[in-house]
């Protein structure tokens, strides 16, 4: 009696672990594109924390005003031209997903200081970088 109940619950095991492989409906991933946006998010967090102690260290007085002006010019450069990269891998993915959830995302918004098209979702504008909110 115990054996039966042993190979019950074996069989049982199996079939609960093996489930997810002969689903039909699997979503299938591009881990290219998230590979990409992972590496993009992370040099963001990197020229995000560079410019916090280029300011750190201006306030300090450790670096003149020209060195801070030019390596914070530098870094927020950088980091614009990683926004529009970000900004043109979302916009192309969900334009290949479905033309009409694109053109409902990207309402008519502008950026206050530049006057470029932002979407609803954006918190930062991705051609010069100023907050939107």
């Amino acid at each position: 009696m115990i054996e039966i109940i042993g190979i019950a619950l074996s069989i049982l095991t199996a079939l609960f672990v093996a489930y997810p492989l002969f689903q039909k409906n699997q979503r299938k991933v591009s881990f290219a594109l998230n590979h990409q946006a992972e590496d993009l998010q992370a040099r963001k967090e990197e020229i995000y924390a560079a410019i916090r102690d280029i300011d750190f260290d201006y306030r300090m007085g450790k670096l003149s005003e020209e060195d801070y002006a030019s390596l914070r010019d530098q870094y927020k450069t950088e980091a614009i031209n990683l926004m529009k990269r970000v900004d043109q891998m979302t916009l192309g993915s969900s334009k290949t997903r479905t033309k009409g959830a694109a053109t409902s995302a990207t309402a008519r918004k502008f950026c206050h200081q530049c006057g470029e098209p932002v979407t609803a979702a954006d918190k930062f504008c991705s051609s010069c970088g100023v907050s939107l909110s």
